[in-house]
């Protein structure tokens, strides 16, 4: 009698929503967990979020699976900080894309228009007898972002008048001239606008691609390269740990984060 008892118990008793390492992770260690991360109880959250809250939990407990045997006693904020330390120190980033890597992209993306860019600076004077003196000192050595602080009339000066990344071409006929011939590091004869007078500091040139878009296209890359880096990484350590799913009664979008990337 008592051991059909113990038996109806064990029939009646929830499973584990998962398993990992031998550890059950229960429903209710996952509302106590969407509880933390929105605020609300599991049953007043979007099912998507507690699939992510889910995912997260597991991602977290076969990292610290992977640790040392005290890592899984840890709770709180303890334990979700000794989780991204032993990321940090098991899947480590990959190194960056090179430059020719950018390149490809860029040409997959049809963006080398072969274009000479420019990164300029600039100082605007009320003269020209002062836009020219201020040539000549920068021409001696004197720091460009001191006299823009000083004496630029640029909504930027204190900042050192940046007008960022420019396209040959797409500057006013008067810019261009002045700046036709200055090499890098350079600075054009003064060429007045209607908001003074302008002294121009050529701080780096460039070929090829827009150096912004270029900047964009490398940290997508980066990106990309360290997401599927970690997922390769976890599913390995998953692997190694031995991850058991029981999601076919899942209140909310039961999935699993260890799969192969499609």
């Amino acid at each position: 009698m008592l051991l059909s008892f113990v038996a109806l118990a064990c029939e009646r008793r929830p499973k584990p929503l998962a398993e990992v390492a031998g550890r059950a992770i229960t429903m209710t260690e996952l509302e106590r967990a969407v509880q933390e991360v929105a605020g609300r109880p599991a049953s007043q959250v979007a099912p998507e979020l507690v699939a992510q809250v889910f995912s997260d939990l597991l991602e977290e407990e076969v990292l610290l699976a992977a640790g040392a045997p005290e890592d899984r006693t840890l709770q709180g904020s303890q334990r979700t900080r000794r989780a991204r330390e032993l990321l940090a120190k098991l899947c480590p980033p990959p190194p960056p894309p090179s430059e020719e890597e950018i390149s490809q992209a860029l040409a997959q993306e049809g963006d080398s228009d072969g274009q000479e860019h420019l990164f300029l600076r600039q100082l605007i004077l009320p003269s020209e007898g002062q836009a020219r003196e201020v040539r000549e000192r920068l021409l001696k050595g004197e720091d460009f972002f001191a006299l823009s602080r000083e004496l630029s009339r640029a909504p930027n000066a204190a900042n050192g008048g940046a007008l960022g990344w420019v396209q040959r071409g797409q500057l006013p006929p008067e810019f261009e001239g002045a700046l036709a011939g200055v090499p890098a590091g350079g600075v054009s004869q003064p060429v007045k606008s209607s908001a003074g007078w302008h002294v121009f500091f050529v701080e780096k040139k460039q070929q090829g691609s827009d150096p912004s878009r270029r900047q964009q296209v490398a940290q997508k890359l980066s990106s990309e390269r360290v997401e599927a880096a970690r997922h390769r990484c976890l599913l390995e350590l998953a692997r190694r740990v031995e991850v058991r799913l029981h999601c076919e009664k899942a209140p909310f979008p039961c999935r699993n984060p260890f799969q192969e990337a499609p």
